[in-house]
Parts: structure tokens; C-alpha cells; sequence
């Protein structure tokens, strides 16, 4: 997404077209927050497993589950940051990505020594996080753009719980008559849960659709 939205938006902008800009920024909102909500179930349910499965050490779970959390901004500052790059504003990118190491760098000085591995896993974090907010600051004020938190925050968060209790309501079906490798199981239950959620989606997207056409 962030590479293809570089070149479109370059193009919106040498066209004035600022309407395409917003409609740019607002659908990589949605789909990175859905993205990255979805990543939060999958990598804090299933984290565990994984890292037993993949790494075999289960601290590679932990870890997992703490990083989880950073999905979300890592998929906001990446695509936000490709806009601002194809409106131009490179040295807005460039020292926003400076800040964000500084404090991530501020963290691996000051906490490692006292935290150990979990003081850089909250700098990754908090660096993410100033980054995305960093960049949508910029881009407020450069292309006027609205977004509803209920639509993209709320309603995909509410989704994912339904979806993780249809996938504990049919565990049983993940209980095959013969053993399959640990990290295979673990694919086809996140598989599952995935379907789920994107089906969620798909429905009340259509169901919205509806509403409007009425």
C-alpha cells in the first residue's frame, strides 16, 4: 500500500486535486487500522504458540505479545509517511524518522540497563506511536481530511472480539483425529479467526451500503 500510494498521491498533487488526497489518506487510515487490529488478536492470541513453534523459547512468545501493540502505528507511520513523501515534504519525513530514533535510542541508553529487553520493546512502541502522530499531524495540516474513530477504531476492535469468541465457541473444531505439527495448527486457527473477522467486516460494510442506498 505504502508504495503504491506514493505515486498516486505525487500525481493527485501535481493535478490540485485535493479531494483525491483526502480519499487517499482516509482509506489507508481504515485499512491500516483494520490491519493492524487484526494483527493485536492474532499476534496476543496466538503468540505464544508461535514462538514456541517457530523460535522453540517461549520468552519469543512473550515478546510476540508485547510487540503486538506496535502493529497498528507501524502500519500507520508507513503508509502516512508515504504521503507525505509523495506530497513533497521528504525533510518533514526525514526529521519526524530522526525523533522516533532518538527516543527509541533514548530507551535502549537508559532503560535496557535497568529493564533488560522489555525497556526496547516499549521504546519500539512509544517511537511508533510519536511517528504515526507525528505524521498525522502533518498531514492535517497540509490536506483537510476527516476520520470517524467509531468506524475505525471501535467497529473493527467490537468485530475482532466476536470473532475471537466464534473462534473459542468452535475450538473443537481445530482438534483434528490425527497430530499436526504445533505451527501448522496454529496457521489454521488464525486462518480461521481471519475469515471471521473479515467476514464481520464485509457484512456490516455491505450492511452500511444498504442503509445509504435506502
Amino acid at each position: 500500500m505504502a508504495v503504491l500510494l506514493l505515486p498516486s498521491v505525487a500525481r493527485a498533487q501535481a493535478e490540485g486535486n485535493k479531494g483525491r488526497i483526502a480519499t487517499s489518506i482516509n482509506l489507508s487510515l481504515r485499512y491500516s487500522l483494520y490491519m493492524g487490529i487484526l494483527c493485536i488478536g492474532i499476534f496476543t492470541l496466538f503468540g505464544e504458540p508461535l514462538g514456541t513453534s517457530v523460535f522453540h523459547d517461549p520468552d519469543a512468545g512473550r515478546f510476540i505479545c508485547i510487540l503486538a501493540w506496535l502493529c497498528p502505528f507501524l502500519y500507520l507511520a508507513t503508509t502516512m509517511g508515504s504521503i507525505l513523501n509523495g506530497l513533497g515534504r521528504t525533510r518533514t519525513t526525514f526529521m519526524q524518522n530522526i525523533t522516533a530514533l532518538l527516543l527509541r535510542i533514548a530507551f535502549v541508553l537508559f532503560g535496557i540497563p535497568r529493564f533488560g529487553i522489555l525497556a526496547y520493546l516499549c521504546g519500539m512502541l512509544v517511537s511508533e506511536l510519536v511517528l504515526a502522530l507525528l505524521n498525522l499531524w502533518s498531514l492535517k495540516k497540509l490536506v483537510p481530511f476527516t476520520w470517524n474513530a467509531w468506524d475505525m477504531i471501535v467497529k473493527p476492535t467490537f468485530l475482532l472480539l466476536i470473532s475471537i469468541g466464534i473462534y473459542h465457541c468452535s475450538d473443537g473444531f481445530f482438534k483434528p483425529s490425527f497430530p499436526l505439527p504445533v505451527f501448522v495448527e496454529t496457521a489454521l486457527q488464525i486462518g480461521f479467526l481471519s475469515c471471521c473477522y473479515g467476514g464481520l467486516l464485509l457484512v456490516f460494510h455491505f450492511a452500511r451500503s444498504g442503509d445509504f442506498d435506502e
